[in-house]
């Protein structure tokens, strides 16, 4: 297995593997009406990616039944099934049951991913007024792109 553990985020933060061994947890697609590329996570900090996740959610992301930050970022980022604005150039990533399992998701386009800064278990009112990208309900999302596709990049 390539040890993607070497490839770092803009601020030199490792990215996180998902449980195939890849860096890319999902992907946005063209017809998601926002460059394609794919969704990463890096280890992060207490401001973003997976330590902010697990910081500030796991009890939340335990009591809606996920295992691990790290599940529910894998778990979130291969099913979603819509696509909010979110504030400044942020943007949501959801999948809707009783509740909303939500990333937010910010393009790096000069890197060529999307990085998850944060998520969470929300209510369905949460993002209801938020303006929808994509909807993808009838549809599933395309499964993830091999690693290192996705603005014209290649493998790194």
């Amino acid at each position: 297995m390539k040890n993607y553990r070497l490839a770092v985020d803009e601020n030199g933060s490792p990215f996180v593997l998902n449980s195939k061994g890849s860096i890319d947890f999902g992907y946005i697609t063209e017809e998601m009406n926002l460059p394609p590329a794919p969704i990463r996570i890096a280890e992060g900090n207490d401001r973003y990616g997976l330590m902010h996740i697990s910081i500030r959610h796991s009890d939340q992301l335990r009591e809606n039944g996920f295992g691990s930050a790290l599940e529910f970022v894998e778990f979130v980022a291969s099913h979603f099934d819509k696509i909010k604005q979110g504030v400044d150039d942020t943007y949501l990533i959801e999948v809707e049951t009783v509740h909303n399992d939500t990333l937010f998701i910010k393009l790096c386009s000069e890197l060529g991913y999307w990085k998850v800064i944060s998520g969470g278990v929300f209510n369905l009112r949460y993002s209801k007024k938020k303006k929808e990208i994509y909807s993808g309900s009838d549809n599933r999302p395309p499964q993830p792109a091999p690693d290192g596709e996705g603005l014209g990049l290649s493998k790194m």
